[in-house]
């Protein structure tokens, strides 16, 4: 496996760019007033999230009799949805596995969007993404982490930021597989090297920062939280070369605080983040600042109603 390059990224740029938006970088304001972050709103996508990036590039590349059985992939939502999402674009059949645990909503968004849904055992669910398949499926597996063209995908995220604030200083980005930060990283070191690249999580689940710590993946407790989409039981092996190059450091957020950006969001921007959209955010205020600018890219907006209604009404989740 190789990382994408920012010739790849950028001819992944125009290769999606009839399937995605081109989504607005904004100022954060808190009720103390203007910071020096900015919100990078993947919200906004067509799905509700940054994965429609992914998914477009990896099955635009791929091999025409290899979408002809179909296309699955392994996601606890959104990435589903992009795959559902551009599978009706190309006219083919998408099946997705899902955790068990998977939040409802989500699950009926991926069977709306027309994508077969199968449930299984979380510890199933992660098998076959440490797999990269699953063993009785004929059609193609697109794997939104690994796949270089997923990853190309990805960094165009990087690319408009750059080109939104080009004197940016530091990029948070939420961690779940390491495709994001990895292709937005790519793109972003090789055009401003000097901007610092660091992963958000939360204390629900931090694997990232257990492998810095330990200078390899390193298997971590998950506690059940309102946070889907962000954190793991580790870092991929195949994606640690990566992380541990292109990442410069983590900030784990409590999830309370991930609550609070969620709310924060929606009552000063009426933006809706997912706890997974929003764990950048809870980052950025929860550490030092500085003076330069930071770009919390928000993931997306895939949020149940009802966890929604509790958070904005301060009820336990």
């Amino acid at each position: 496996m190789a990382i994408t390059t920012l010739k790849d990224i950028r001819a992944a740029a125009e290769r999606i760019a009839p399937y995605i938006v081109r989504t607005p970088l904004l100022p954060l304001y808190t009720h103390g007033g203007p910071h020096n972050v900015f919100l990078k709103l993947e919200n906004l996508q067509p799905i509700g999230a940054f994965k429609v990036r992914c998914m477009a590039n990896a099955m635009l590349t791929a091999d025409k009799d290899a979408l002809r059985h179909g296309v699955y992939t392994a996601s606890s939502g959104n990435a589903g949805l992009g795959l559902a999402w551009m599978a009706k674009k190309l006219d083919t059949p998408a099946r997705v596995y899902v955790p068990d645990n998977a939040p409802q909503g989500k699950i009926e968004k991926m069977r709306r969007s027309g994508a077969d849904i199968v449930l299984m055992p979380f510890d199933d669910w992660w098998q076959v993404i440490i797999d990269g398949c699953h063993p009785a499926e004929a059609g193609f597996y697109v794997d939104e982490v690994r796949n270089p063209a997923a990853m190309a995908g990805n960094g165009t995220i990087g690319l408009e930021i750059t080109e939104q604030l080009p004197d940016v200083d530091k990029v948070i980005v939420p961690f779940g597989g390491g495709g994001l930060a990895c292709g937005v990283s790519a793109a972003i070191r090789t055009l401003k090297p000097g901007v610092q690249i660091v992963v958000a999580e939360s204390d629900a689940a931090s694997p990232v920062s257990a492998a810095l710590r330990s200078g390899r993946p390193v298997t971590v407790s998950m506690k059940p939280s309102f946070i889907s989409g962000a954190g793991a039981p580790s870092v991929l092996e195949e994606m640690w070369p990566f992380v541990s190059d292109l990442v410069d450091g983590t900030v784990v957020s409590p999830v309370a605080k991930v609550a609070d950006a969620v709310r924060l969001l929606f009552e000063r921007h009426y933006v809706v983040a997912e706890g997974a959209g929003a764990i950048a955010v809870a980052g950025a205020l929860s550490s030092d600042e500085g003076t330069g600018k930071t770009v919390c890219v928000v993931t997306g907006g895939n949020i149940d109603h009802e966890t929604l209604s509790n958070i904005l009404n301060q009820q336990p989740l």
